[in-house]
């Protein structure tokens, strides 16, 4: 395992992120100064409480994408709870691989409520932030936890 997987799953042992990436150097051209992408689709999705890793999973396992995670998006974005990425260099190819996406939850019985795409201007994935104040707090919890039972 590199060194990166192994401080992922240290932190996700740790529960004190929610996503791990890395950084996907999409916006640069190509060493024969072809652009690797034109169209960077952000896809949401809502789907029921409670079925968002599986939703997730169907989402995230297809090759056109380059990562799903869950968020909750709040009402200001349609309650959206799955988001993935996918790069392109015709729009029209990635809006047809977002519908078959779209059609792939519908066969397998994950209703989604909302669903939209946003485009972006970059295609960068920056790693996941931690936040310094839950990191404390999570080893505040488990010190204390740990003085308890030795």
């Amino acid at each position: 395992m590199n060194a990166s997987c192994e401080v992922a799953e240290a932190l996700n042992k740790k529960k004190v992120i929610g996503r791990f990436s890395t950084f996907l150097e999409h916006v640069k051209p190509s060493d024969t100064g072809e652009r690797v992408t034109r169209f960077n689709g952000l896809f949401h999705w809502a789907v029921p409480k409670g079925r968002e890793i599986e939703a997730g999973g169907e989402v995230g396992r297809h090759y056109c994408m380059t990562h799903a995670y869950w968020r909750e998006g709040g009402p200001r974005f349609g309650d959206v709870n799955i988001m993935g990425v996918m790069h392109g260099t015709e729009k029209t190819k990635v809006l047809a691989h977002k519908e078959a996406l779209d059609q792939h939850l519908e066969s397998v019985g994950i209703p989604v409520s909302y669903t939209n795409v946003f485009w972006g201007g970059r295609s960068e994935i920056k790693p996941s932030e931690i936040s310094p104040k839950i990191y404390r707090e999570w080893h505040e919890k488990w010190a204390n936890k740990a003085s308890l039972t030795s």
